[in-house]
């Protein structure tokens, strides 16, 4: 499943993020693996969404250009990723029991 919405490309590079120092490509075959094969995402959606993390000073950059790059957490991106889990966790058990009603 290729993952194109906003907040969840967020979402899933935050996450990966906080498990260490990671260039683009790496942190998309990290979501690949981590989910299971389930979730891609693309590389140039990626990389926009990784300058505007960087902007938003939720990651970090070292690094030249290309490969070199490695983007990680910084102490407000934590505290973004701890806001949005549990905003995440509590979307998922509502939308369990709506589900659940419905069969």
């Amino acid at each position: 499943m290729e993952v194109r919405d906003r907040r969840h490309v967020d979402l899933l590079l935050l996450a990966t993020a906080a498990t260490g120092p990671a260039n683009g490509r790496e942190l998309v075959d990290r979501v690949r693996e981590r989910s299971g094969g389930l979730f891609t995402l693309p590389l140039p959606v990626v990389t926009h969404q990784l300058h505007r993390l960087t902007t938003n000073r939720l990651v970090q950059v070292t690094g030249d250009r290309g490969a070199q790059r490695r983007y990680s957490l910084t102490p407000l991106g934590e505290r973004v990723l701890a806001t949005r889990r549990r905003e995440w966790e509590a979307f998922a058990r509502g939308s369990t029991g709506v589900l659940d009603a419905a069969e």
